[in-house]
């Protein structure tokens, strides 16, 4: 008997594999439990069309943020910190500073934890951080510190 499982079935098969089991297998266990059912070609067809669906809404964010890396490319964040006379900054910039300023100065709003800024910027000038806009993409944002 073929059938199209639901959950994952320890040993036996993942949530949308089509199997052919044994039929007593699937009528005393798996139909039961509501890990699989009969796998006609009607239901194949609504897990396909599920699963392009689903597939359909994770490329949306991921073509967001493949154009947001494109904008952070070309852009230079400025930051004003207090500094003192040799141009050492009083305390550190940090990840939710350079959040605050790209929302300011470019419109785009990124969560403050995925910036990573290391080593930790203490000085006046050019710095770089990396910004993680999705899980497959990150890009280096350029971001000036000058003195207030």
């Amino acid at each position: 008997m073929k059938v199209l499982f639901l959950h994952e079935v320890t040993g036996t098969a993942q949530a949308g594999d089509v199997k052919e089991v044994a039929a007593g297998y699937a009528r005393n266990y798996l139909f039961p439990k509501h890990l699989a059912v009969v796998a006609d070609a009607r239901t194949i067809e609504q897990v396909r069309r599920r699963e392009e669906a689903t597939r359909r809404r994770a490329e949306k964010p991921l073509e967001d943020a493949k154009e947001m890396a494109q904008r952070m490319r070309k852009l230079t964040v400025t930051i004003y910190a207090k500094a003192g006379e040799a141009g050492r900054l009083f305390g550190t910039v940090t990840n939710a500073d350079v959040a605050t300023q790209l929302k300011r100065e470019a419109g785009i709003d990124v969560d403050k934890r995925k910036i990573e800024i290391e080593p930790p910027i203490r000085s006046l000038g050019p710095h770089e951080v990396v910004v993680e806009l999705h899980q497959e993409i990150t890009e280096t944002l350029k971001i000036v510190v000058a003195a207030k």
